[in-house]
């Protein structure tokens, strides 16, 4: 009997234990979750910077984002050596399974998710000090900041997209939202973020969000929905203090490893490479927040370089808009071509490079080095012809004035999304489509003058104004990811693009449907509540 008594009673405490399950589960007081981590101000800091790393994520701003978008916008042709999936940009032959494009999505929502963290956590931090209570109102700014462009990217390349708000959305099956609302989203984030972030940043903190490109993408989101009043408005405000922008004295210097500190920067993409300490060179083929350690460089000068691996070309379409009629009706070239493309004497573009080379090394990445003596300073000739791979090739944001060849994807030149002559000209463009066309004279001609171009006595009509301003965007900002926005938004990508291509691959390969990229197989599969609002495969 006493047998089955203590049986009977080790039966019944099994049965309590299991029963009770928390007795079991015991914290790890030692573990942090996302309502444990964040205390003090440096946890937020190190929350915001978090934001600001999906800028460098795949499909962004380390590599891809280059190649999508001056691809589909044929500010670049795809040369050879390019892989086959990036070269499906320039005829527009991607699908929704594309993985730049699942990327770009993906990392635009991390930016998203990163951001509502912020928020979320930031409402239950009620920090004693002044100075953390000013800090709690500068990241909750930024947050709000880096979620109005990250929805702004999304409305303009997918349209209705869904709207995550709350950081508990994130696990939460999420139906497309309007585009109206999802543009109400983008304005109400960055209205937000105005008051309270700092016009300037110490130099430590450069290439955080500024008051001067919160409100310079306010007036872009304007902009870009035709609302042409509170888009001046918005931009009008960055020409007078508290704001200090200029343009660059130096176009070079603009796309250059120095333009970290240039005047005209209002938001950019701070690159830098400091040696493997960093982290590895090649860190942006997918190793971010792994193998990537510190570094923050891009890739661009190396894969767009025409002695480095000289993946793509500049379009002959953009060679050929540097050359137009002057208002005599005289052929002209453009000065801004000798600083944006290599090429022969006739083209405009730059005949010659290394200028200031005192050596020329050749190091282990390069199998090609086109200097006729590599052992003797520049300046060299630029090689035009010497080889298939020999065309018009870019200049911009490369090294070959200082460097015969890059050697390593490890550029430190800064990636401009917005930049004060983008900002002259749209404040140009919106002063236009109100027919306010003397306004946007001086605008205008304030660019040109940088580079030496001459000053237009009169933009004459509405229609004409509207042709130059737009090509003034062509020439200004090409290869800065910039004319794909613009022609979708301006409603002509369809007849420009084919235009263009007809020339280039003998077909018109734009079709209706890529005005809106294709909503990812990827989300199509998980989020239950957006798999039947996709028609026809696409978006």
């Amino acid at each position: 009997m006493k047998k089955k008594i203590i049986v009977m009673m080790a039966v019944l405490m099994l049965s309590v234990i299991a029963c009770k399950e928390s007795i079991l589960d015991i914290p790890n007081q030692s573990q942090y979750s996302d309502a444990t981590y964040f205390k003090e101000a440096p946890q937020f800091n190190e929350a915001v910077i978090a934001i600001y790393a999906t800028l460098l994520m795949n499909g962004l701003y380390s590599r891809d984002a280059y190649f999508i978008f001056d691809l589909l916008g044929n500010d670049a042709e795809n040369n050879i050596f390019l892989l086959g999936d990036l070269a499906q940009f320039h005829d527009y032959s991607f699908g929704s399974s594309q993985p730049q494009v699942t990327d770009l999505w993906r990392n635009l929502y991390r930016m998203v998710l990163r951001s509502n963290l912020v928020i979320d956590r930031a409402s239950a931090w009620n920090p004693p000090l002044q100075d953390d209570q000013n800090k709690k109102k500068q990241y909750v700014a930024e947050a709000h900041f880096m979620r109005g462009f990250a929805y702004f990217m999304l409305v303009n390349l997918w349209g209705r997209v869904p709207l995550k708000l709350q950081y508990s959305d994130q696990i939460t099956a999420t139906p497309r939202s309007s585009v109206a609302d999802v543009w109400t989203v983008v304005e109400t984030d960055l209205t937000a973020a105005i008051p309270d972030l700092p016009v300037a940043y110490d130099p430590s903190d450069l290439g955080r969000a500024t008051q001067g490109a919160a409100v310079a993408m306010l007036g872009k989101a304007y902009l870009y929905q035709k609302k042409y009043p509170d888009a001046e408005n918005q931009f009008k405000k960055l020409l007078t203090a508290p704001y200090t922008y200029a343009l660059n004295p130096s176009f070079d210097v603009q796309f250059s490893d120095a333009n970290n500190v240039s005047p005209e920067t209002v938001f950019d993409v701070q690159h830098e490479w400091g040696g493997w300490g960093l982290g590895s060179q090649y860190y942006y083929f997918g190793g971010q927040e792994a193998w990537g350690g510190k570094a923050t460089h891009s890739g661009r000068a190396q894969e767009y370089g025409w002695n480095d691996w000289n993946n793509v070309f500049i379009s002959d379409a953009i060679v050929q808009a540097f050359k137009y009629k002057d208002e005599s009706n005289a052929d002209y070239t453009d000065p801004r071509a000798k600083f944006t493309f290599y090429g022969d004497a006739a083209s405009g573009g730059d005949t010659d490079f290394c200028q200031t080379c005192t050596k020329a090394t050749k190091g282990g990445e390069i199998q090609n080095v086109y200097a006729p003596n590599p052992n003797a300073p520049g300046p060299y000739p630029y090689p035009f012809g010497a080889s298939n791979a020999i065309r018009y090739n870019w200049r911009k944001y490369e090294y070959y004035e200082t460097t015969e060849f890059y050697g390593g994807p490890a550029s430190n030149i800064n990636t401009q999304i917005v930049r004060f002559a983008d900002v002259l000209l749209m404040l140009a463009e919106s002063a236009i489509e109100q027919n306010k066309v003397s306004d946007a004279l001086p605008l205008i001609n304030s660019v040109r003058a940088r580079s030496s171009a001459f000053a237009f006595t009169s933009l004459g009509s509405q229609d004409n104004a509207r042709i130059i301003l737009r090509r003034e965007r062509q020439l200004e900002l090409a290869g800065e990811q910039v004319r794909w926005f613009d022609l979708i938004r301006w409603g002509v990508a369809k007849d420009v693009l084919n235009a263009e291509k007809q020339v280039q691959l003998g077909k018109q390969p734009f079709l209706d449907k890529n005005v809106l990229f294709p909503i990812p197989q990827i989300e199509r599969t998980t989020n239950t509540a957006l798999a039947t609002d996709v028609s026809n495969d696409w978006n």
